[in-house]
């Protein structure tokens, strides 16, 4: 994709069957469109360091904030958020763009959904990338479960945004197993303050309840006979989810190319946005 002068952000509101949803637009409108699928009480902005980049290389992304624990408006009273829900949820989206293919980025638990994505709706995914995420047994990963598990208990997440109002908690917010580069203090701000509000915690609980292994055992089956381009990306000091589990992915499914990054942690898209763009690039125009 060839460099470009025009790197346009929108943003608006897309009324999807499960509710609103804040979708980003960044770059070319024209270019080959990247969506970008996000993790666990995180929102878009995780991928703001990629997607800037690929701005500038062209590409048209789209940067929705799914309703998973960082979205600022909730959802319908009776959606479905489980991850098969929230897959179908992501290609809705496109649909509602006029898009018929695109190339899906995901991480942490939003790789996860992007690989029940491409499970369900294989026609819409031209490539799947995916940067150090669950998959298989680990959804979630063995090293957070507990986490997952008290997030379901009542007061537990409500109490978790009273105490990132404190600056001082929101530094311990993301450790370096998650991320060496991290983010700044606004930002953990803003994914943290939809834990006080009730209905957004309700769609968060409703979403933690759904996480099961059973739907990325499911994908994993039907992705060993996808047919689109496929890269992995993961780092060399992962310890939530693992080298392991990147290897295991790439000789599962068909094609994949897997590139593994130095200095990186879970959140490969804060530590090394650059390389990731660069080699998101190079898998589309190769």
């Amino acid at each position: 994709m060839t460099n470009s002068d025009t790197t346009l952000e929108v943003q608006r509101w897309i009324e999807t069957t499960a509710g609103p949803v804040h979708l980003r637009e960044l770059g070319t409108p024209t270019g080959s469109p990247l969506l970008f699928v996000h993790g666990a009480l995180v929102d878009s902005h995780l991928w703001d360091g990629v997607a800037d980049r690929a701005a500038t290389l062209g590409y048209r992304c789209l940067l929705p904030t799914l309703p998973l624990g960082s979205h600022t408006r909730p959802m319908n009273p009776d959606a479905d958020l489980d991850p098969p829900a929230l897959a179908d949820l992501a290609a809705e989206i496109v649909g509602q763009l006029g898009l018929r293919r695109v190339a899906v980025v995901g991480n942490d638990t939003g790789g996860g959904l992007s690989q029940i994505l491409a499970a369900r709706h294989p026609d819409l995914v031209r490539t799947l990338i995916l940067t150090a995420c669950d998959a298989y047994e680990q959804f979630p990963p063995r090293s957070l479960r507990a986490f997952f598990a008290l997030g379901k208990a009542p007061g537990v997440l409500a109490f978790g945004g009273q105490l990132m109002r404190l600056r001082a908690a929101r530094r311990f917010a993301i450790p370096r197993p998650l991320s060496h580069r991290g983010v700044g203090d606004e930002v953990i701000a803003g994914w943290t303050r939809s834990l006080r509000d009730p209905m957004l915690r309700r769609d968060t609980i409703k979403f933690f309840a759904g996480i099961d292994a059973s739907h990325t055992l499911a994908a994993a089956r039907q992705l060993r006979h996808y047919t689109g381009g496929a890269l992995l990306v993961w780092g060399t000091d992962d310890r939530v989810f693992g080298l392991d589990l990147g290897r295991r992915l790439a000789a599962d499914i068909p094609g994949a190319r897997l590139e593994i990054l130095d200095d990186c942690g879970a959140f490969v898209p804060l530590d090394a946005p650059d390389r990731v763009a660069g080699l998101i690039d190079e898998c589309l125009t190769q």
